[in-house]
Order: structure tokens, then sequence, then C-alpha cells
């Protein structure tokens, strides 16, 4: 069976008015008897001494008959002789007074029980002496308040049982206010549990209920595009390998046929073996780009000249720019830095060979580093055709390609990304600004010798 938190708050809730009723019961009954308890026992003996007094001023001659006949109100009178018996009325049995006391008032002592365990207050009793002639006599008063306790009792208990049942009404009501948002929720996580990420619960509540809304809202809204950001990824992949899959297939079709003469194999088996290298390529990258992606990338920290690496990148990628006839450019300053060695020359490498890929021929590409405030600055100046402005913004997202691009330059659209997401794993900061017809300038800016933080 399953329990709801509705039906356990309505139990608890139930429990706890149910304990605290008995218990302010229980406080108020002894606050009651406490309080009175001292009153009336003053009260009691000048009703007492009041009786004897009145006794003394009338014409009755036997106390036994005058106790009889008085009017006492609200008390109980007992008159006992001085062989100790109760003449008027018998109550002895229901009183409980032992023959000491009764001895003790004889002897013309007060007796006041003051019995912490008597309850309810009637139970107390006051013992007074007096004398007739040569008689002694003992008088004992006790209250006559049953009434008035059991009226107390009742409207007490009537006021308890009420509370009890308004404020349990109340509750109830309350509760299903509390509990219909988290159905609600419940629900709402259902829904996302299956795929359905569109799911909000738009909560204008201001309590921890509210902000827990909220926070599912948000939570829905990374999921939705998160699932937005894997399709588009799948297609991406998707688009990116069957290009080069279906170039492939259609030029080994073309290899087989046995009248193809040797020039066209050659050139066939060259684009295939482009497009071979262009997976690979783009395998590689995506590896690279899961491998940062990881909660902790590994990073191999040292410090190393920072003008020798972009000296060796350019050297090594003089194949592409003096095959296009580029003019290299280079202004370095001795510096050092602390960073990933492997990982920043794969920055260099991505960022000179878009620039040849978008510089024409007899091109410019100008690299200056220099240092200010403890900081590296490398910029990246190209002469190539640039990037429209409304393209700018996301060129630095994963598999984004101009149509130009897609169409003459085979380029995965994976590289300005991993130049992004290695340059902010270095705390550092990366900015472009292009003209189209001019240009584009890539700078980053790295911290020289402060070692990466935890991302």
């Amino acid at each position: 069976m399953k329990r709801s938190i509705y039906l356990r708050s309505v139990v608890i809730y139930i429990g706890v008015i149910l304990i605290s009723l008995i218990l302010s019961f229980w406080i108020m009954n002894v606050f009651y008897i406490d309080t009175i308890r001292e009153r009336l026992q003053k009260d009691i003996t000048e009703v007492g001494r009041q009786t004897i007094a009145l006794y003394e001023n009338s014409n009755y001659s036997n106390p036994s008959e005058f106790i009889s006949n008085i009017p006492t109100f609200n008390y109980d009178l007992i008159l006992y002789e001085e062989n100790g018996k109760a003449v008027s009325p018998n109550r002895n049995e229901q009183w409980g007074i032992s023959a000491e006391q009764v001895e003790k008032v004889l002897n013309g002592g007060i007796v006041r029980v003051n019995d912490q365990s008597a309850s309810p207050p009637s139970q107390l009793n006051v013992g007074l002496p007096f004398q007739e002639n040569e008689s002694r006599y003992a008088l004992f008063i006790r209250p006559d308040l049953s009434f008035e306790e059991n009226s107390i009792k009742r409207v007490m208990l009537t006021t308890l049982l009420l509370v009890l049942i308004i404020g349990s009404s109340i509750f109830v009501i309350l509760m299903r206010y509390v509990v219909r948002p988290i159905q609600h929720l419940t629900e709402a996580t259902k829904k996302v549990a299956v795929g359905d990420f569109s799911v909000r619960i738009n909560s204008k509540r201001h309590d921890e209920i509210g902000d827990l809304s909220r926070s599912f809202d948000h939570m829905a809204h990374d999921l939705s595009h998160l699932e937005e950001m894997r399709q588009e990824f799948v297609a991406n992949v998707s688009h990116e390998i069957q290009s080069p899959l279906t170039s492939i297939g259609g030029y080994a079709t073309v290899l087989l046929d046995n009248m193809l003469d040797e020039v066209d194999r050659k050139k066939y088996l060259g684009i295939i073996q482009k497009e071979t290298e262009r997976l690979s390529k783009l395998s590689e990258n995506l590896l690279k780009m899961t491998t940062l992606d990881a909660d902790d990338p590994l990073f191999h920290l040292r410090i190393y000249s920072l003008d020798e690496q972009l000296r060796e990148v350019i050297v090594s990628l003089e194949t592409m720019w003096a095959e296009k006839g580029i003019d290299v450019q280079v202004e370095l300053k001795e510096i050092q830095i602390e960073a990933d060695y492997d990982q920043l020359s794969q920055v260099w490498i991505n960022l000179l060979s878009n620039s040849i890929r978008y510089t024409e021929s007899n091109g410019v590409i100008a690299i200056q580093m220099k240092e200010k405030a403890g900081e590296v600055i490398v910029k990246v100046r190209d002469t190539g055709c640039g990037i429209p402005e409304e393209e700018q913004a996301h060129v630095f997202d994963r598999f984004y390609k101009a149509d130009k691009a897609r169409s003459s330059n085979g380029g995965s659209g994976l590289g300005l990304a991993i130049v992004k997401r290695i340059v902010h794993l270095h705390q550092g900061n990366i900015l472009l600004e292009s003209k189209v017809g001019i240009g584009t300038t890539i700078t980053i800016t790295l911290p020289k010798l402060k070692k990466r933080k935890e991302t």
C-alpha cells in the first residue's frame, strides 16, 4: 500500500494534536488545582469560623441540630462529639477523616488537609474546634464543588474536542493545497522520465515548493537544450560521416571497372585516400572533444617557451601556406608559460590551419604575441574572406560551418570548438573579430604562470 505524504501528514497532525490536548488537559487540571487549593483552604477556614460564630449567637442549644438546619450552600459539614463519633451527618466513610485528625481538633487544634494528591479540590478538608458549655466538638468542612468541577471539565473537554475537529478539518484542507504541487511535480517528473522535456510547472509560489518547482523547470529546460544538442550532434556527425563514405563508395565502384585507365585509377584512389583522411580527422576531433568535455580532463602542465612552440607549429604547416604563396609575418616575444604543451599545440595548429584554408593565394597571415599584466596575448590575423557578422556568434559552436566553407574546404566544424574549450580549460579567453572581404583576427589571452583551476 502506498503511503502518501498527504496521509502521513494528516495522521501525524492528528497524533500531535491528540498528545497536545491530553497534555494541555492535564496541565490545565494541575494548574487549576494548584491555583485554587490554597485559596479554598483559607475560604473553608473562614466559613467554619463564621459557622461557629453564627451558632454561638443563635438560639440553638444543640450543635448537631444547628448543623442539620442551617443552609450550607456550597459546603458540606460534619460534626464530631468528644467520643469521636460523627453526629451530623455521618459521611466519614466518604471523607476519609482519620481518628487522629478528629482528636487533634477536639484538643483545640486546627486541621488543614494539605494533600497534594487531593483531586478534585472538593476533597480538601478543614477541621475547626469549638466548645458548647462543657462539651467539645470538632467541625469539619469541605467545599461542595462537584457541579462546578464537572462543568469546567465539560467545557474544557468540549473546547479541546472542537479544537481537534476544527483544526484537523482546516489542516486536511490546507494539506491538499500543499500536496497538490508535489503531485503536479511528480506527474511532470514522470513525463520527463519518458523524454518529454517540454513540460513546465510554472509555479508562482515563493516558498520551498516554489523553489523546487522553478528548479525543476530549469532542469527541464536544460534537458531540452541538451536533447536538442544531442539530436543536432547526431545529425551533424551523420552528415559529416555520410559525405566521405558516399564519396568513397562511389569511387570504389568506379574502380571496379576494368576498362578504367591508370591515370583515372590513381586519381580516384587519391580521392578515396583524401576522404579516408577526412574521416580519420573527424574521428580524431570527436575523440578529442569527448576528452575535453570530461568532468576532469587530463592535463599535463609544465613551463615552456611559448614563442618556440609557435615557431614549431608555423614550420610544421609550411607546406600548406607555402603552396598558396601566403606571407607569414611573425612578431614573437620570448615568453615562458605554464600550460599543457600538447593541448596548446592543438590550438595553434587549428587556428593557423583555418587561416591558411580561408586565406586566398598570396595573402598574409600575421602572428603576434606580447605580454601584459601577467597574461600572454596571442593574435592570429589573416586577410581571408572574412566571416559575416550574423555568423560570428556561432563560429565556436560544434559542427558550425558557413555554406562557403562546407562546399569548398571540407572542414568538420570542430576545430574552433576544440580551440575554445582548451583555452577555457586554461582559464583563458578567446575573441574573434572579422569583416567580410578584409579578414579575421582571433585574439587569445592566457594566464602566464597560473595553474589551471578545477573545472
